[in-house]
């Protein structure tokens, strides 16, 4: 089967026939031609240099270049936020694809004036959460990735500080990973994308109350999961 690759975004030639509604049904097939919407490149806007507003509203005109514009402009930061969730390449991948195909259906309920990107992080931490609801995914997970335990004692007594302290990072990276999806969603939306609580609250659909309840949930855990070893963070 023929299929389009845009970065982590993989367009399979069945789109096309599949039922996904007007807007995705209007896909170009893929036939060995250089005929897609995501590879074409000429055209009378500079996509690019355009201000986001004006690019939605191409694409709820029907300008399929304009948005193969969006979601060049979005795909890393998508699966990026699949990736938080879901912890897995294939998986983030799958995230993203799916959401992009949600949001070129979803197209004419876009506010232009409202930032995009608040509207698919919301879609893609709802679409990742679901697979994992589905797949039953985190218990696998953690069945096929948990690490060797590690002899912590032993490694504080290397030389290396750095070397110590590159341990104690991965195993923040694994206490992160542990924590359940609702909790490590909102502290890496906060630590690594360093997103505002009022953003986090508009994308999560939570009061901000709910935001900082849950920050402070998966604080204490992580100082729970690391006990005395946080200390080395500190150095």
């Amino acid at each position: 089967m023929g299929t389009v690759c845009l970065a982590r975004v993989t367009w399979p030639q069945a789109l096309g026939q599949a039922d996904f509604g007007p807007r995705v049904a209007a896909l170009p097939r893929v036939d060995n031609q250089v005929n897609s919407i995501l590879m074409t490149t000429d055209g009378v806007h500079d996509y690019a240099n355009l201000a986001e507003p004006e690019v939605i509203r191409l694409a709820q005109a029907g300008d399929r270049r304009a948005y193969d514009a969006l979601v060049r402009r979005y795909q890393k930061q998508v699966y990026r936020w699949a990736f938080h969730v879901v912890r897995t390449h294939d998986l983030a991948d799958e995230v993203t694809q799916d959401v992009f195909v949600r949001t070129y259906q979803a197209l004419d309920r876009v506010d232009p004036d409202r930032p995009l990107g608040a509207w698919l992080c919301r879609s893609t931490i709802n679409v990742a959460l679901n697979i994992i609801r589905k797949q039953q995914f985190r218990t696998q997970w953690a069945q096929e990735n948990t690490p060797e335990p590690t002899d912590f004692e032993r490694e504080s007594s290397q030389p290396d500080a750095g070397f110590r302290r590159r341990r104690v990072l991965e195993r923040l990276e694994k206490a992160i990973d542990d924590l359940p999806p609702i909790y490590r969603t909102i502290i890496l939306l906060r630590l690594k994308d360093d997103m505002s609580y009022d953003l986090i609250s508009k994308v999560l659909g939570v009061s901000m109350g709910t935001v900082m309840s849950r920050l402070a949930r998966a604080r204490q855990r992580l100082k729970d999961s690391l006990g005395d070893m946080i200390d080395d963070l500190r150095e």
